[in-house]
């Protein structure tokens, strides 16, 4: 089954969009800039694609040395994740009301890639120490 990944180097792409929208966002978040009108639209729509499209490069981009098991742990790491999200998303939606709510939504925009980018990191760091330890051996 062929996949579709992008290239490695998208990652650093990723990244490079990924954290300065995320401070952009916060800074909006956390009313420390303020804009009105047209520019405050534009920023914040920009921050929001920004942290989208980066989390997607991040998530979507190739491991240098890509085999069936890193695809396996990759689809294994994505159920996880989805899982975390969709159980954290259930409990805040009972537990938050007014506009700490939206606060949360608004944070949860970037969730879901940050827990599948820990997720997927603990699983990949698991399965080299595995393979390490069988070579070893």
């Amino acid at each position: 089954m062929k996949t579709i990944l992008l290239p490695h180097y998208m990652r650093v792409v990723g990244w490079i969009l990924f954290l300065p929208s995320l401070l952009v966002g916060v800074l909006l978040l956390l009313e420390v800039i303020s804009l009105n009108g047209i520019a405050g639209v534009v920023v914040n729509d920009t921050a929001i694609i920004g942290i989208a499209i980066g989390s997607l490069f991040i998530c979507c981009s190739r491991e240098r040395q890509e085999d069936e098991m890193m695809q396996a742990v990759r689809l294994q790491a994505l159920m996880v994740s989805l899982y975390v999200y969709v159980g954290l998303l259930i409990v805040c939606t009972l537990i938050i009301n007014n506009l700490t709510y939206l606060y949360f939504m608004i944070a949860n925009l970037c969730l879901f890639p940050v827990v599948f980018l820990l997720v997927f990191k603990i699983m990949i760091a698991r399965y080299r120490k595995e393979f390490d330890d069988e070579k070893q051996d």
